[in-house]
């Protein structure tokens, strides 16, 4: 049995995503249950998030996990099942998810993993929801908003990357449970088409091909009351010029800056913040773990209503996890980014 492995085996520079060379794919040996130590468990992986953040990750920048270097594993949050176990918390057949490396079979330890469905099988849906909507993205969108964004009905929300995994969950609470005026930034028509017809959005701005800034003035005439900002650079910029008094910023990502290699943007028009007496303030959603049941009640609640539609961008096998990356770097996927290990496995 065979066990592929992603390894990162140069930074990325200024080419990377548009030239994709910064991984290589190994075929390394499997690791068995006779290895096993006190505490840990063997794992096959087999879905895996593709997040925008790991571009930060690769760069060798130390944030809130050790970064990834050149001849590390690749790795990621991921569903993953446990053939074997030395550990009090798990069992054989029980489907788990954690941090774990861009490998199809893996022991770790325990501590770094969270139970989510003991007996039976999951199918392909269930897997990347428990990624999508139940997991990372779904408890950013819930926790940014009701860690830092506070809507009150009938406030104008705007949220940039609104097509993307964590930006069309955040439209669609925005929009059906806190009941607000939604406006979203997409790039290009097609996403923009999305976010209204799909998603709900009362509008959406195609920052591509239209003036943002004008666009602004034209949707919210009495300013942004809450703003989820998933871009950061510029953007954000544009977008304290058109707050109101108290405005709440969700910091939630900065996928502009992701790829800059040179000089960062440098925000100028932050006094608005203290003319508006506006809140500014970043997150990560395991800051949270209180909001992770109630997050999960009122997501699967609009699920069963058919009131949160979710798209998937499915990379079938572990080989094309760094095309997925990439692709997602570019702004090229339609939905939330995953990895289905085994490109054999049954489709959807």
């Amino acid at each position: 049995m065979s066990n592929l492995q992603v390894q990162l085996i140069k930074k990325p520079d200024a080419k990377y995503p548009r030239v994709n060379d910064v991984f290589q794919v190994k075929t390394t040996s499997t690791p068995t249950a006779n290895q096993l130590k006190d505490g840990e468990v063997l794992l096959e992986n087999l879905y895996f998030s593709i997040d925008a953040t790991m571009r930060v990750w690769i760069s060798g920048a130390k944030t809130y996990v050790d970064p990834v270097l050149p001849g590390n594993t690749m790795f990621g949050q991921a569903v993953s099942k446990v053939l074997a176990s030395k550990s009090e918390k798990f069992q054989k057949g029980d489907y788990v998810i954690g941090l774990v490396n861009w490998t199809l079979y893996q022991i770790i330890s325990d501590a770094k993993l969270h139970l989510v469905k003991r007996g039976g099988d999951i199918d392909d849906l269930t897997g990347y929801s428990f990624l999508g909507p139940l997991g990372i993205s779904g408890l950013t969108a819930y926790i940014g908003f009701e860690a830092i964004g506070k809507p009150k009905e009938g406030e104008t929300v705007v949220i940039s990357a609104a097509a993307g995994a964590v930006g069309e969950i955040a439209v669609q609470l925005a929009k059906t449970y806190y009941k607000c005026k939604v406006i979203g930034i997409a790039g290009g028509p097609e996403k923009c088409d999305y976010v209204k017809k799909q998603l709900g959005a009362h509008d959406c701005i195609d920052y591509k091909n239209e003036n943002l800034s004008k666009r602004l003035r034209e949707l919210t005439p009495n300013g942004i009351h809450v703003y989820f900002d998933n871009v950061g650079g510029e953007m954000l910029d544009e977008i304290l010029m058109h707050i109101t008094d108290h405005t709440r910023i969700i910091l939630c990502g900065a996928i502009a800056t992701y790829n800059q290699t040179g000089e960062p943007y440098k925000v100028k028009n932050y006094p608005r913040l203290i003319i508006k007496r506006a809140v500014m303030q970043g997150f990560l959603y395991f800051d949270h773990p209180e909001l992770f049941k109630p997050g999960q009640a009122t997501i699967t609640q609009m699920i069963k209503q058919g009131q949160l539609k979710i798209r998937y961008d499915v990379q079938n096998g572990l080989e094309q996890a760094p095309n997925g990356l990439a692709k997602l770097l570019l702004g090229q996927n339609n939905g939330k980014v995953v990895v289905k290990a085994k490109s054999d496995q049954p489709k959807l």
